[in-house]
């Protein structure tokens, strides 16, 4: 066995130990979130520990898949109301990395390419590329995007229940033989399909949207309906969570401490900026507030949707208001490509 399999197995222990933990303590995205954790501590405290980027794809495809799923025929009948709720997120997205970006800036003192990158409401791959272009720390804006997205998904649904009493409950996800095993079959099939068609349409994070979208479209159309096994799930969120954990290699302490406060400036600025899209759509919709917090949280598609999934709380609607987010992020990027990267890179040489 070589060495970087033998890194690789110990990772995957490291991250199983913080998927069993978070499990126990009925923490959100615990097969997710328990091993970025603790292969994130483990990496601190320069224990040799790695998941690659191209270990981790097709786990990402498997997410994609189970997600659409939750598209089902009756979600068309609702379309009517969510372009309410989707027209208010186009205003909601430059309107929150405006706040974000200036509290980035002005109080933590970040320079601007850095503060542009990191307070965007999602984003992770193009902020990152988009920080490489004009030469700013792009690391840094990774990280503190995965930071951000880590901490969005542990306050979020505490925040809920703080709101909301009742809105859902906890109970641990654990691997079972229920479900068609025959279905995982669909994941051999939707995976290279759906992965060749994002990429021939050029879609961002093609290797997780382009499953998502076919899966969607076969579910919403009633052709087919998924019924897998739920520790296929489990064991692409061990293999996807542990690889954002191994991503603090190479960190200080004192590094990692600073990125958590630039990621919670981030969340709490962003989570500010959509109080009033909230009361807005309780007042002009029937979309619970709960799913509206959801749905307008930047926490990462993947991460939502899941998050939306277990706790039962409208994941089709979330998914696609997490999608075009990202979609009004990638527009926004084209303006600021053509008037401020310019900028953005004679700072970063003065820097």
């Amino acid at each position: 066995m070589t060495e970087n399999y033998k890194i690789l197995i110990k990772s995957l222990f490291i991250g199983l130990i913080g998927g069993i933990l978070f499990n126990y303590l009925l923490l959100p995205l615990p097969w997710m979130l328990g091993p970025a954790f603790t292969v994130a501590i483990a990496a601190l405290f320069r224990i040799r520990v790695n998941v690659s980027r191209k270990f981790r794809m097709p786990f990402v495809a498997i997410t994609g898949v189970w997600l659409g799923s939750y598209f089902q025929p009756s979600l068309l009948n609702e379309l009517n109301v969510w372009i309410i709720s989707l027209g208010f997120l186009i205003i909601y997205v430059p309107f929150a990395h405006l706040v974000s970006f200036n509290i980035l800036y002005k109080i933590r003192g970040l320079n601007q390419p850095e503060a542009f990158f990191i307070g965007s409401p999602g984003g992770l791959l193009e902020m990152t590329l988009g920080a490489e272009e004009c030469k700013a720390n792009s690391k840094k804006v990774s990280l503190v995007h995965m930071t951000r997205i880590f901490l969005t998904v542990m306050i979020v649904p505490n925040l809920l229940l703080f709101i909301f009493p009742g809105s859902f409950t906890r109970e641990p996800i654990w691997p079972d033989l229920e479900g068609n095993i025959l279905h995982i079959f669909a994941f051999v099939i939707l995976i290279p399909i759906g992965t060749f068609i994002g990429n021939k349409i050029n879609l961002p994070g093609s290797q997780f949207f382009g499953p998502l979208i076919i899966s969607a479209l076969i579910h919403v159309t009633g052709v087919f309906q998924l019924n897998a096994n739920i520790t296929l799930l489990i064991i692409s969120q061990l293999i996807i969570g542990s690889f954002f954990g191994s991503n603090m290699n190479g960190l200080t302490w004192k590094i990692a401490g600073n990125y958590v406060i630039d990621a919670l400036t981030v969340v709490f600025s962003l989570i500010i900026s959509f109080i009033p899209f909230v009361f807005l759509l309780y007042a002009m919709t029937t979309i619970k507030p709960e799913a509206v917090i959801l749905a307008f949280t930047p926490g990462g598609v993947n991460e939502m949707g899941l998050l939306a999934a277990f706790l039962n709380i409208e994941p089709a609607y979330v998914v696609t208001h997490h999608l075009f987010r990202l979609c009004t992020v990638l527009f926004l990027l084209i303006f600021a490509k053509k008037y401020l990267y310019p900028k953005f890179k004679k700072l970063s040489k003065l820097n």
